[in-house]
């Protein structure tokens, strides 16, 4: 009798646990699930693996988030009996998305990769630290068994479909309730010599040793010349300030060999717009401020309007060479199309989005959309608010192109497995 008076009374103990919860659970910690469950994230105690759950596991503390737009539960739609549809995955809208997500979900080998590089670094994490604190506040247990399945299902070793295993929670932004806030950026590509000659005569420097806070003018006026820190020149200095301003570039040699410039370090000065700066001189008038249209325009101006401008922005960026992708801050290699950078206070590292992105064909239109996995992989300076985020596009002309094109707000949710699935849990956690 006490043994059964026992587990009685944890019953109801968990049971007075929950209703606290949803109690004190504001708009923003709630995830609703495909179809009709209880709309509601529980402890992430409730999801870790067995082996990792204290004895006694606390309530954990509430953390005092600042003021931020309203999350907003997702809306379902329930396809009516009987009312099949074939539906490509490039093809789906909004509504169709949820009725039809195992076929309207975009698949391709980068899901894979992506997929494997988050465990990768989920596996080195402390499993119980909760992160992202001001949102998501979730576990890296969370994240990597939500990780577990969703390469599962990609792999399709499950018989469970999309819907029965994941809840989702809408990403919102400062900007759109209902949409994140998307930039893009991507890896230009520079012509690079070895050697300096009359057509080849910009530096490309590597970090000073003892560090250094010399400004953009001051370095182009030869303050680093000949210390032996030159790893390349390039024909194109115009190029090489966006190489600076992206925080990394390809080197592609006169024989048609390539390496990456890869972020070293910078020379501690703070970042200076010069969009802002040829918008307020009236340098520009009509058309986009673009990065690409404000290259076409310095390329058309004197050297002394191109120095007035880019010694707009101090900040300088040194370089190293590597044979391998730029890194993200998860220390795995950047993912066309699908790498994005977040503000990791909100959306953690190791996060799974899904996400309604533009397609753009070779000319930078678009072209339709797809709902695509998007990998929570890297952190920038100007990723910051809650739903502002930072899609990799690629390397080149076209990468570019799509950078501007993706600009803009997007549907997006982050994906959780839900509360209480277990099957398949193949990593064995």
């Amino acid at each position: 009798m006490r043994v059964s008076f026992v587990n009685h009374k944890s019953k109801i103990m968990q049971l007075l646990l929950l209703f606290a919860f949803l109690q004190t659970s504001t708009t923003a910690d709630i995830a609703l699930s495909w179809w009709n469950e209880i709309p509601v994230l529980l402890p992430v105690e409730d999801i870790m693996p067995p082996r990792l759950q204290p004895l006694s596991p606390p309530m954990a503390p509430r953390v005092q988030r600042p003021v931020t737009p309203q999350i907003l539960p997702v809306t379902y739609s329930t396809a009516a009996p009987g009312a099949a549809q074939v539906t490509r995955a490039a093809n789906c809208n909004n509504q169709e998305a949820w009725t039809l997500t195992d076929t309207c979900i975009l698949r391709t080998s980068a899901n894979r990769q992506g997929l494997m590089n988050l465990m990768t670094y989920l596996q080195r994490t402390p499993m119980q630290k909760r992160v992202a604190p001001h949102w998501a506040n979730i576990s890296n247990a969370a994240l990597l068994q939500t990780v577990q399945e969703v390469l599962s299902w990609e792999e399709g070793r499950t018989p469970f479909s999309f819907q029965e295993r994941f809840s989702l929670r809408e990403v919102a932004s400062h900007k759109n309730a209902a949409r994140a806030d998307y930039t893009g950026y991507f890896t230009p590509v520079l012509n690079v010599s070895p050697h300096p000659d009359q057509t080849f005569r910009f530096p490309l420097y590597a970090p000073p040793k003892s560090g250094s806070r010399l400004s953009r003018n001051q370095i182009n006026a030869g303050a680093l010349k000949d210390k032996g820190l030159e790893i390349g020149w390039t024909d194109d200095r115009i190029n090489l300030f966006f190489a600076h301003v992206q925080g990394s570039a390809v080197a592609r040699y006169r024989d048609g060999t390539e390496k990456f410039l890869q972020y070293a370090a910078d020379n501690g000065q703070p970042y200076g717009s010069v969009a802002t700066y040829i918008r307020k001189n009236g340098y520009m008038n009509g058309g986009s401020l673009s990065n690409a249209n404000i290259r076409r325009w310095l390329h058309t101006q004197p050297k002394e309007r191109i120095d007035e401008v880019l010694h707009q922005n101090p900040r300088y960026v040194f370089f190293k060479l590597s044979d391998s992708r730029p890194r993200t801050a998860t220390g795995s290699p950047v993912i066309d199309e699908h790498t994005v950078a977040v503000d990791d206070r909100y959306i953690p590292l190791g996060a799974i989005l899904l996400a309604e992105i533009p397609r753009i064909d070779a000319g930078g239109k678009k072209v339709g959309s797809d709902w695509k996995l998007l990998f929570a992989q890297d952190r920038g300076n100007a990723i910051v608010g809650p739903g502002r985020l930072d899609i990799y596009t690629g390397s080149g002309n076209n990468a570019e192109l799509k950078t501007y094109r993706m600009t803009g707000g997007h549907k997006t949710y982050m994906l959780v497995r839900k509360p209480g699935f277990t099957g398949n849990n193949f990593a064995g956690l």
